[in-house]
């Protein structure tokens, strides 16, 4: 059996909105419910938090002035994979980054694999794909208790590679290329000559608004960029009523996608406040009760269409979140390999976002918070500087999208 000493975990996350072509329905069933126990209900709000404090750290060292978009849940799945080969002290790190500390191995498994199976099922209108594998260079022995499990609750597609041979870059990134309708075309570059496995999950998601933009109310406005200076882009307009988040120096908005299954949220700081004002409100707040929708208001909308790819290297950020020891030689992967000397080489994530006019009907207009002596006021919002936005299941709250619109005419931003 081989002895060699790395294992990359390469996650890919797309989230498209929104894209200029016909919906696809994914199946004429009944859409599921995700009917959560109280171990996932916690799971969830327990991923929530990992959400914020990966973005935070993805946005700290003056990162903010870019635009950046990760998928939590890609993040995490791909991760939990790993740590099925996680042994004592490595392990214990991995679960105080993901703030899973204290779920057994079972539950959280079975969590998974329960979002792998319902999630995609909620709005026969919206697509949303899952998929993880696992590429393992040949010679190199899995643990079958490892491959096992990460088969039956991953559903991880687990294949043999030659990592000599070039074409074996080229399969890996045709599996991205195809799980992600080709928004992600490459996730390796260079396989390295120790490299002995690569764990990777891809996140497919699209869907349309409930309402769609008047494509001929779109205009070029200013766009207020964090060093003050403006840029002309294109900005959708719409009249109607909208469910209005509010916070301690920042407004929000919720635009429900198809059926309301899922929605995008965002929040923009008033003058005076920084961008991490909208990450703390997101801290401090009750999430169900600030996104309920309990004040819905006419709303004189103005959002920014944008469209750019986001690319990072998240070992720093996992390391400052706890789970250094993964990425050092005191890792103790045998759960993968009985032979261990294994650890962690890089954790990178890519990801896409477009977001147009394109969108179907309109939740019901009512007016909340306006005297029934008088016409409801006509509020204006305009997200005309930066801003940040989350895409979330509605019936659990669950994040699956979080990001940062700094420049809304840049096509990429890279995290680093």
């Amino acid at each position: 059996m081989l002895k060699l000493n790395y294992i990359l975990i390469g996650i890919v996350s797309v989230f498209l909105n929104a894209i200029s072509c016909d919906k696809v329905s994914l199946d004429n069933t009944e859409p599921d419910k995700l009917n959560l126990n109280g171990v996932e209900g916690q799971l969830v709000k327990r991923n929530n938090l990992f959400t914020l404090n990966l973005f935070k750290e993805a946005l700290s060292d003056g990162r903010a002035d870019g635009n950046v978009l990760l998928s939590p849940l890609s993040v995490t799945m791909a991760i939990a994979m790993t740590n099925n080969g996680g042994m004592e002290a490595t392990k214990d790190s991995i679960n105080e980054a993901l703030n899973t500390r204290g779920i057994s191995d079972d539950e959280l498994n079975a969590y998974y694999h329960k979002l792998l199976e319902k999630l995609p099922g909620l709005d026969s209108e919206t697509i949303l794909s899952i998929s993880n594998s696992l590429w393992v260079k040949r010679g190199f022995e899995l643990s079958p208790a490892f491959s096992r499990t990460n088969r039956e609750y991953f559903k991880a597609t687990i294949e043999d590679l030659d990592f000599s041979d070039a074409s074996s870059k080229d399969r890996i990134n045709k599996w991205v290329d195809t799980q992600t309708a080709g928004k992600i075309p490459a996730i390796v570059d260079d396989i390295p000559a120790d490299m002995v496995l690569y764990l990777i999950n891809a996140i497919y998601f699209k869907s349309t608004w409930q309402e769609a933009f008047d494509k001929e109310r779109t205009r070029k406005m200013d766009f207020i960029k964090s060093d003050g200076a403006s840029v002309q882009t294109d900005f959708m307009n719409m009249v109607k009523p909208f469910n209005i988040v509010k916070g301690d120096g920042l407004r929000g908005i919720k635009l429900p996608y198809h059926d309301g299954k899922f929605s995008l949220i965002a929040l923009m700081p008033e003058e005076g406040k920084s961008i991490f004002s909208a990450i703390d409100f997101l801290y401090d707040s009750d999430q169900g009760k600030a996104f309920s929708g309990s004040d819905e208001r006419k709303v004189n909308l103005f959002f920014p269409k944008f469209k750019f790819s986001y690319e990072n290297t998240l070992n720093d950020e996992l390391s400052d979140l706890g789970m250094g020891i993964a990425f050092t030689d005191k890792a103790d992967f045998t759960g993968i390999n009985p032979d261990g000397n294994l650890l962690i080489s890089a954790v990178k994530h890519k990801s896409f976002i477009e977001v147009n006019e394109e969108g179907t009907e309109a939740a019901a207009a009512t007016s909340v918070g306006v005297s029934v002596t008088s016409m409801p006021i006509l509020q204006e919002m305009k997200f005309d500087k930066p801003f940040v936005f989350l895409i979330r299941e509605e019936s659990t709250g669950l994040i699956l999208f979080v990001g940062l619109v700094s420049d809304p005419t840049a096509d990429v931003g890279d995290g680093g």
